[in-house]
């Protein structure tokens, strides 16, 4: 997928009933870094693995969000290093973070989307 931005997700951040992107990323971050903390950096190359070769998006460029979940390879960006990285543009960076939690579920979490429920934030 040479530009995840156009595909089917792009419609949830952008489509006819908008999310907050700020809520948005608040909850992906969070699923994200608290993943971190439980998880090996084994478990996140697995899960980038699952997404390059399952959704077939870019290794190199899974990468480099995946520094957020721990991922060995990936480089120690900021937040806006990273959304920077992929080109400025934060809906591009978002549905990276939607793909690494995806690898999760599927890899880590046995596929069941529950998995990631641990992770929620506290109302």
């Amino acid at each position: 997928m040479e530009n995840p931005s156009e595909g089917p997700g792009a419609t949830f951040i952008e489509g006819e009933h908008p999310s907050d992107p700020t809520a948005v990323w608040a909850i992906l971050m969070h699923w994200l870094v608290a993943a971190r903390e439980q998880i090996s950096e084994q478990q996140a190359r697995e899960a980038v693995e699952w997404v390059s070769d399952s959704l077939g998006i870019k290794h190199d460029d899974l990468v480099q969000a995946a520094g957020f979940i721990g991922h060995p390879d990936a480089a120690n960006m900021t937040l806006g290093e990273a959304v920077e990285h992929y080109g400025g543009d934060p809906i591009t960076f978002t549905l990276y973070m939607v793909m690494l939690c995806g690898g999760l579920v599927a890899t880590v979490g046995d596929g069941d989307a529950d998995w990631l429920k641990q992770f929620d934030l506290a109302p």
